[in-house]
Formats: structure tokens, sequence, C-alpha cells
């Protein structure tokens, strides 16, 4: 409003010093009218142009005004046949006119002031738009990244049964082994029974050559003593020996063939030891990836929680935490988690003053101040967690 009244006032004393200057005779032509009706008429139109100023923009408005003036003042003086009323109107107004032009209108101002927000809003609108296009391409990326992490998570879950049958074939394994060890136990014994029987045959064999050369030279000697006692005591120690013999040489059979099926089944196990052992290094494997790929979860998480909450920072054991929670738990620990942005009162753990809880229905969350930051250390999805 200031300008308003500066050009205001111009106005009102230029006319007034162009009056004076006449109505003094200070000048050899007129340059204001000194009649009651053309000074109405210049007065009129200086304050329409004052007023189209006011109300209206310079370009327009009071340029078209200046115009239809301008050509009235001409028509009248042509009319009236005077020119010096075209002289002392047309000065007035012409002042009047350049006055205006200089000075920038309140309207003009406004709409300025408008068109400079209205560019503001547009430049935040767009980039508003483009932060909502860049945000949206994260999302669908997360939800890309989740999808796959859900995939990968089903394979792990169903490696991780695997690896717990794994642990019954470990345990199968030991048994195995354990029944070889008694196996091998088993065939060490045999194995030296038999070499004992062996020794005893070879023994045997061996008496049994000689009582044969022995009877040879006590059949000669029986063809001339017929019915000899020690003769018949003889034969009757070599139908003992023969006897003795043959039941030996049957035991070292049985030995031999139980002997061959034990190493069999002991070639059998070590073959199914070998397939377990080949089937744990796969697993241990299978593993190890399921680990790695529990790593980079984390990390996935990690970043679209931190996208979410930037004021919050969370530990990696809250993230596992929240990881272990289903879909609705997730969500009401998000919303939850979103309430800190806002002043809202916590409950200080009793064993520590530097943890606060904040409880919710459905479980809570453990949380600490860390340079103005909140930290999440842990995330409870249930009140049956708190052993957790």
């Amino acid at each position: 409003m200031r300008e308003a009244f500066i050009l205001l006032f111009l106005i009102v004393s230029y006319n007034y010093i162009l009056y004076y200057i006449t109505v003094n005779n200070l000048s050899s032509i007129p340059l204001f009218p000194t009649d009651t009706v053309n000074t109405i008429i210049v007065l009129s139109f200086n304050l329409a142009l004052y007023i189209g100023w006011f109300f209206g923009e310079r370009r327009r408005l009071v340029t078209t005004l200046g115009y239809l003036f301008f050509f009235q003042i001409v028509l009248l003086s042509i009319l009236l046949k005077n020119p010096h009323i075209f002289i002392a109107n047309t000065i007035p107004v012409i002042f009047t006119f350049m006055l205006v032009v200089l000075f920038e209108s309140p309207f003009e101002k406004e709409k300025k002031r408008i068109e400079e927000e209205k560019k503001k809003l547009l430049d935040e609108l767009e980039e508003n738009k483009r932060k909502r296009v860049e945000i949206e391409e994260k999302i669908n990326e997360f939800k890309r990244n989740i999808s796959l992490l859900k995939i990968q998570l089903e394979q792990k879950e169903k490696s991780l049964k695997e690896a717990k049958r794994l642990k019954e074939d470990v345990k199968k394994i030991k048994e195995k082994e354990k029944e070889i060890a008694i196996f091998k136990e088993k065939i060490s014994k045999l194995e030296k029974e038999l070499e004992k029987q062996r020794e005893k045959e070879t023994k045997l064999l061996e008496a049994n050559r000689k009582l044969f050369q022995l009877l040879e030279l006590l059949g000669k000697e029986e063809e001339k003593k017929k019915g000899s006692k020690e003769v018949k005591e003889l034969r009757k120690e070599r139908k003992k020996l023969i006897k003795e013999v043959l039941e030996l040489q049957n035991l070292i059979d049985i030995y031999d063939k139980e002997n061959r099926s034990l190493r069999k089944k002991v070639r059998d196990m070590q073959k199914k030891i070998e397939e377990l052992q080949q089937k744990i290094e796969r697993l241990e494997l299978e593993k190890e990836n399921l680990q790695r790929e529990s790593y980079k979860k984390i990390e996935v998480y990690g970043e679209f929680l931190k996208l979410l909450f930037p004021y919050i920072q969370f530990t990696e054991d809250s993230i596992r935490n929240f990881l272990k929670l289903d879909a609705n738990r997730k969500r009401n620990i998000l919303k939850e988690i979103e309430k800190l942005k806002g002043n809202i009162k916590l409950e200080k753990l009793a064993t520590d003053k530097n943890i606060y809880k904040l409880k919710f229905s459905g479980g809570r969350v453990y949380l600490k101040k860390e340079k103005e930051k909140w930290v999440v250390l842990g995330i409870l999805g249930s009140e049956e967690d708190k052993g957790v």
C-alpha cells in the first residue's frame, strides 16, 4: 500500500502544480483547465487512471484507459473547436498516465506473487513426483527382492528340514560305525580263532601223516603178529584223529563262510557311510549358502527400514527379530515404531534405566537414545517371547 499512497500524493501534487502555474499565468500555454467542466473531466480521467492502476494491470487496463481518454479529449477539442482544451486537458492526463506506468500496481504485485507461488508449487509438485517415482521404484525393487528372498527362504527351509534329517542320518552313521566296529572286532576274533584252528589242522594233518606212516610199519608187523593188542589201539587212535580232522575242517568252513558274510556287511556299511558323508558335505554347503542369504536378507530389510524411518537406527538383532514375525505383526510393529516420530511416553526397564520399552497389544519394542536418535535394540512379536 506504500506505493499507492506515494503515487496518489505525486498525482495530486503534480496536478496542483500545473493548476497553480496556469492560474497565476506562469506559463504562456494553459497546463491545466480553469473552467469547472474541464477540471471535473481531467480529475475524473486522472481518478479513473489511478483506480484502473490500483485494481488492474498497467499493460492492459491502464493503457486502454489512457488511449480512450486521449481520443476523448481530442474529440472534445474538435467538437468545441478550442485547441486550448486539448492542451489543458491532455498535459495533466498524460503526466498522470506516465506516473501510473512507472509504479507497479498492487494487483500486479499480487498476481506476480501468486505466479511465483504457483511456479514454486509446480516445482515442488514436479520434485515430489520425481521423488515418488524414485520411491515407487525402490519399493518395487524391495518387493522383488522380498519375493526373491521368500522363494529362497522356502528353499532354505527345505534345506533346513533336510539338515534336520541329516542329524538323524549322522546318528545312523554313528550307529553303523559302532556296528562296523563290532563286526570288525568279531571278524578279528574269528580270524584269530580261524588261525588257531588252521594251526590245529596243520598239527593234526602232520600227526595223521605220521600215524599213517606208523600204521604202514605196523601193518607189516601185523602180518607177522596177528591179533596184537597195540595194533588195535593204534587203529582206534587213527579213527579218532580222522574224526577230529573232519570236524575241524567243517568248523573251518563255517568260520570262513561267516567271515565272508561279515566282510560283505562291512563293505555295504562303508559304502553307506561314504554316501552319507557326501550328503553331509552337500548339506553343509547348503547351510553356508543359507547363512549368506540370511545376512543378505538382513541387509535388504535394514535398508528398507532405514528408508521408512531415517530418524531411527535398527541393530542387526532387532532386524533378525523383525524377520521372524508374520506379516500382520510386522505391520503392527511398524505402526508402533512410527509413533516415535512424535512425543510418546515410554516405560524404562527396571534392570537398566537407559533402555526404554514400547509396549502395545501383541508385542513390545526395546529402545535406547543415542545422540538424539532412537536405536531399536530388540523386537518381540508377543508376550510369549519375553524370554527371547
